[in-house]
């Protein structure tokens, strides 16, 4: 609220982003700043929400330890449930992992969706190597054309007008 607002709270703002101190994990620094979701943490390009209990301004090293912690354990992304491990081609790790749809089977850059007769326990290697080459192999999506833009307008033209005739020179007779 612009009322709110006063010289103290104003050098509080432009002292965002503020260094917390260095993670004794990894031995980088811990940043804190308001961001468009709220009051966050940053550490190796992650970013972890500060809980409403806490100040941005005013959260210690160890507190910002301790949340960063909690996020860790619950994961930064997709939970993987299964490792099934390494695919025969190369290339890393076949994974059954939970995902926001649902089950899908990952390799690489590839997910695959679980059928619905199939539980995420019960997957095997060759199952999941078929779901991904399959995936892998289907025609992707094309993207709709762009629209031209609507041509503009030209102004109507002007109408010609009958000009009026002169009339022509009487000749004389000489």
């Amino acid at each position: 609220m612009p009322e709110d607002m006063n010289l103290s709270r104003s050098l509080e703002l432009l002292a965002l982003p503020r260094d917390v101190g260095i993670d004794p994990e990894s031995g980088e620094m811990i940043t804190a700043a308001i961001g468009r979701f709220g009051p966050y943490l940053k550490l190796q390009g992650k970013f972890t929400s500060i809980p409403a209990e806490d100040d941005v301004y005013t959260i210690g090293i160890n507190r910002a330890v301790a949340v960063i912690a909690e996020k860790k354990k619950k994961g930064f992304g997709p939970e993987a449930l299964k490792n099934l491990g390494e695919h025969p081609d190369g290339g890393g790790a076949v994974e059954v992992m939970k995902g926001r749809y649902g089950p899908y089977v990952k390799f690489g850059k590839v997910n695959a969706t679980l059928p619905k007769d199939v539980t995420p326990e019960t997957v095997t290697m060759e199952q999941a190597l078929e779901l991904i080459a399959a995936k892998a192999k289907a025609p992707k999506k094309k993207k709709p054309a762009k629209k031209k833009a609507a041509a503009k307008k030209k102004p109507a033209a002007k109408k010609k007008t009958a000009a009026k005739k002169k009339p022509a020179a009487k000749k004389t007779a000489s």
